[in-house]
């Protein structure tokens, strides 16, 4: 009775410290994430002070859970936030990035990447739901294996090409501009919530309305001065339109009336819409009027000839 006893109390000590060790906020991160992220920071120059200070090899600075701008899980140790917006950095991104498979939220935005291209490598990290590399001055073709991201909610790739901003202290070079043929990669995104790819040219695409229109969960769109075409409502299927979009913000483009045809049919959910600087012309739309949640609406540019007043 007494051999029982002991081994009842020894198991619950076990379990005791098992379950210690698993709420314990500083299990400290694996070694190789943290020799991917020294990696990281290697390729990487500041421009100023140097933000990534705390990133070492000192035994002070060895548990990189610590770092400035990186954040683990309090279960597993393994990385789950990088954060380095605005750091003042510049330089290229280690392909050694992908060796934090659990990483869940990136920002690299408003650092100077001097017009290079989006590592097409992002697209491995599977398990991303939050990507920002706005106003980070990328450039060239956007990679479709952003397409691989399937838990991305959002996703913000607005402002490479050099737009002022005022709580930058360096000024972005225009080495190049950001552009896509296509968005064939985006209905991958099915739980995306958020896009802005405001400045991204889009010229060439399309189809990018069919894109956006299904996917199921999207309630923020923006497309600001992206040289957008008139989109091709016949070939949009309004029976599959996701109609969740609540923000839609298409300011200067090139699109026409029949932008109208799409966001009044079938989005009537909307309480934000900006159409300004785009090519409209004739009558607006009376079910505007029936959009009962609409708070912000602005159609203003150039008038043509033909506008009905």
């Amino acid at each position: 009775m007494v051999g029982v006893r002991c081994c009842f109390k020894l198991l619950y000590a076990i379990v005791v410290l098992i379950l210690l060790h698993m709420n314990n906020p500083c299990i400290g991160c694996s070694e190789r994430e943290r020799q991917a992220l020294l990696a990281l920071k290697q390729g990487l120059v500041p421009d100023y002070s140097d933000h990534l200070l705390s990133w070492g090899e000192k035994a002070q600075n060895k548990d990189c859970c610590e770092w400035d701008g990186v954040h683990c899980s309090n279960q597993t140790g393994h990385v789950v936030t990088l954060d380095l917006g605005y750091r003042h950095l510049r330089g290229k991104i280690s392909p050694k990035l992908i060796e934090l498979q659990h990483l869940e939220y990136l920002d690299l935005s408003g650092n100077n990447f001097k017009g290079s291209q989006i590592p097409a490598f992002i697209g491995s990290l599977s398990n991303l739901r939050y990507l920002d590399l706005s106003y980070a001055n990328f450039g060239g073709l956007i990679p479709y294996q952003l397409g691989n991201l399937r838990n991305l909610h959002h996703l913000d790739l607005s402002c490479q090409s050099g737009f002022p901003i005022v709580h930058l202290d360096f000024p972005l070079m225009h080495s190049g501009s950001i552009y896509a043929k296509n968005l064939y990669w985006l209905p991958n995104l099915s739980r995306l919530k958020y896009l802005d790819i405001t400045s991204v040219n889009l010229s060439d695409v399309v189809g990018w309305l069919e894109a956006v229109n299904i996917l199921p969960k999207l309630t923020d769109l923006r497309l600001l001065m992206c040289n957008l075409p008139p989109p091709v409502i016949s070939s949009v299927s309004l029976l599959n339109s996701s109609k969740s979009l609540v923000h839609v913000d298409l300011y200067n483009n090139r699109l026409n009336s029949s932008i109208f045809q799409f966001l009044l049919g079938t989005h009537t959910n909307l309480v934000y819409l900006e159409l300004s600087e785009n090519n409209l012309s004739g009558r607006i739309p009376e079910s505007i009027g029936q959009m009962s949640n609409l708070e912000y609406i602005v159609l203003i540019g150039f008038l043509p000839f033909n506008c009905v007043r």
